[in-house]
């Protein structure tokens, strides 16, 4: 699904508006807290004080992740909610939004590797620590034709959730990954400590254990 420039402007135009909102806000303290506070402005990550034209009053209080293009301006929009007594979805879109992949950019950069990661965050913590990463809006939200987009990558590492402590035995972080590997042959699942997912294992265990998982799947045979 195409975005018309009219509305590339003006999600681009809202996106700018809140970076700018975003100092002196609680989003400065929860991006600090996820250590991902170096790399916001890469991200364009944003504050919602007031909704821009087109968005939601439900967005007012959370974190804007836009979605961005290769070429610049922005075609979507993610908002975090980062208030722990808040009883909204964690995750919110603009209603009618169309599904895409987070950090297509990522696709241009990478050589012959790229992470493929569960949530837009995820893949921003993954680029900071020095991997090009993309990201499957969500457990459920990989489609078919997002493999197209790996075509003429050497090997795609998936890094999704590793959801193994769940109480009633699922794992929808290794369930997605099945999924994806059916329609991306070059495929590797890469396993992250139980119950965690690539944010909080970069904050509990460093960067460098992170880069040491995806070296030993890299260099398998």
């Amino acid at each position: 699904m195409t975005t018309s420039k009219k509305l590339r402007e003006m999600w681009t135009s809202a996106a700018e508006k809140y970076v700018l909102e975003r100092e002196d806000s609680p989003a400065e303290e929860y991006l600090a807290q996820r250590g991902l506070d170096d790399i916001a402005d890469q991200f364009w990550l944003g504050y919602v004080r007031e909704p821009a034209p087109g968005h939601e009053d439900r967005f007012v209080g959370c974190l804007s992740i836009p979605y961005l293009t290769p070429l610049g301006g922005c075609v979507g929009f993610k908002f975090r909610s980062i208030k722990s007594q808040d009883k909204r979805s964690r995750y919110q879109a603009p209603t009618g939004q169309a599904q895409r992949m987070f950090n297509v950019r990522a696709l241009v950069t990478a050589i012959d590797t790229i992470l493929c990661v569960e949530g837009e965050l995820d893949a921003i913590a993954a680029t900071a620590a020095g991997f090009p990463a993309v990201a499957i809006p969500g457990s459920n939200g990989f489609k078919k034709h997002f493999a197209r987009c790996f075509d003429g990558i050497e090997r795609v590492l998936l890094v999704m959730d590793n959801d193994a402590d769940r109480d009633d035995g699922s794992n929808p972080g290794a369930e997605l990954a099945a999924r994806i590997m059916k329609d991306v042959p070059q495929a590797v699942r890469v396993s992250l400590p139980a119950g965690e997912d690539v944010n909080s294992t970069i904050l509990k265990y460093g960067a460098e254990h992170f880069a040491e998982l995806i070296g030993a799947v890299e260099e398998a045979p």
